[in-house]
């Protein structure tokens, strides 16, 4: 029996000329950090505090139970997202640019601000979605971008 015929939809899915279908492009990040590290850091260093962590991230790991656990999560958070996007901490970048939110229902979100945002924008980033955990002494983080098929958001 021969197979049931498709209908074409090469216009409506944005087919190359090829035929094979556009896929939107995924990048991650994953870091990890000793949490002692960060819970040093930001004792020793207000500036280091300042630098890395927004006013409302610094109130929201506050007033926890385990402050430094927050943080060190946050700090790798923002690791991540930057090795997502491929760029590290790239010129004009501040730590501040990515701010780690919690969602209504608790769920961490990475919220992006001047050049972070610009260069996710230039990569047609289209979501981004963040995971973290501790134990151990660790923190750990991973992002997760999706982004527009490759050639589409280019100029």
């Amino acid at each position: 029996m021969p197979p049931s015929p498709l209908p074409r939809r090469e216009a409506a899915v944005g087919r190359p000329a090829d035929g094979r279908p556009r896929l939107p492009r995924i990048r991650v990040g994953t870091d990890v950090i000793a949490i002692a590290r960060i819970e040093e850091l930001t004792l020793a260093d207000p500036g280091f505090r300042e630098q890395v962590f927004t006013a409302r991230e610094w109130a929201y790991c506050r007033r926890r139970r385990h402050p430094g656990v927050h943080l060190a999560a946050r700090f790798a958070a923002k690791e991540a997202v930057l090795k997502a996007l491929g760029t590290g901490m790239g010129p004009r970048m501040e730590w501040t640019d990515i701010e780690v939110v919690n969602d209504v229902a608790g769920r961490p979100r990475a919220r992006l601000y001047g050049e972070v945002a610009a260069t996710a924008t230039r990569l047609g980033m289209q979501q981004l979605d963040i995971s973290m955990t501790h134990s151990a002494g660790l923190a750990m983080a991973q992002a997760l971008l999706v982004c527009t098929p490759e050639g589409e958001n280019e100029s």
